[in-house]
C-alpha cells in the first residue's frame, strides 16, 4: 500500500534527521491527512486557474475521486451528495416534446446568476440552464429542469496508517491493526490508502509539517528504495 511506502519514507528521513525527534504512527496518520487534503485543494484551483483538468497528469489525479450521481431537484433544487467536496461538471435532464433531453449546466458566480435571471437576451432556459453553488445544495434555473446529472470530485477517505506491536515497534497491518480507523464503513483495524497516487509530494509535504527539509535527491533515492521492495 502506498501509505506504507509512504510511512517506511518519512522514516528514514526522521531518522537521518537527528534533531526532529521520531515519527509516531499517531502523527505520520494526522500529517497525512493534512497532505492529501492540501494536495487536492492546491491541484483543484491551480487546474481550474487554466480550466479543469488541463493537462493529463491533473486529470489522473483525480480519476480516483470523480463521481457521477443523478439528482431529483426539488423547487429548483439540487441537494448535494453527501461526499461532494468539489464540483466538476453538470448536465440537465429534461422533457422536450414528450421526448428526454440532455444539455450542459452552465455554472455561474452569484453575480452573474442576477444578471442572467434579469436578461432579456440571456435568460436561462431549458435547453441553456444555469446553476450556482449554495451550502449543500445548488440552484439550478429554469425549475422546469427537474434532475441533473452530477460529475463531481468527493472528499477523500483518510489515509490510515494501521499497525500491531513486536515489542514496542509499530508494524505495518494492512488488517487486523490496534488502532482504530476513522473512516465509516471501514473495519476498525484495516489500513487505509491515499486516494491521490504521488509518493514524492506526499513524502515531502510530511516532512515539511514536520520541519525536516527534503533535497530532490532525499526524495528520488526513497522513491527508489520504496519502489524495489
Amino acid at each position: 500500500m502506498l501509505v506504507d511506502k509512504v510511512y517506511k519514507a518519512v522514516q528514514q528521513l526522521v531518522n537521518k534527521n537527528q534533531v526532529s525527534g521520531i515519527l509516531t504512527p499517531a502523527e505520520f496518520n494526522r500529517y497525512a491527512e493534512f497532505a492529501q487534503i492540501e494536495l487536492l485543494d492546491e491541484s483543484y484551483y491551480n487546474a481550474n486557474q487554466q480550466g479543469y483538468e488541463f493537462n493529463y497528469e491533473v486529470s489522473e489525479n483525480f480519476s480516483t475521486l470523480k463521481k457521477v450521481q443523478s439528482i431529483t431537484l426539488s423547487g429548483g433544487q439540487a441537494t448535494k451528495p453527501t461526499d461532494y467536496y468539489y464540483y466538476s461538471s453538470a448536465l440537465a435532464n429534461y422533457i422536450f416534446n414528450d421526448s428526454g433531453r440532455t444539455t450542459p449546466v452552465e455554472f455561474v458566480r452569484d453575480s452573474e446568476w442576477a444578471e442572467r435571471l434579469g436578461s432579456e437576451v440571456n435568460k436561462p432556459s431549458r435547453q441553456f440552464p444555469i446553476m450556482r453553488n449554495m451550502d449543500g445544495f445548488f440552484d439550478v434555473y429554469p425549475q422546469e429542469i427537474n434532475n441533473i446529472t452530477l460529475t463531481y470530485i468527493k472528499e477523500p477517505i483518510i489515509p490510515w496508517w494501521n499497525y500491531t506491536l513486536s515489542g514496542s515497534t509499530p508494524v505495518f497491518a494492512a488488517t487486523g491493526g490496534v488502532t482504530s480507523n476513522p473512516n465509516a464503513g471501514v473495519t476498525a483495524g484495516d489500513s487505509t490508502d491515499f486516494e491521490i497516487d504521488d509518493f514524492e509530494d506526499f513524502v515531502w509535504r510530511i516532512c515539511k509539517y514536520m520541519g525536516i527539509e527534503t533535497r530532490e535527491g532525499d526524495l528520488y533515492q526513497s522513491a527508489n528504495v520504496e519502489q524495489n521492495t
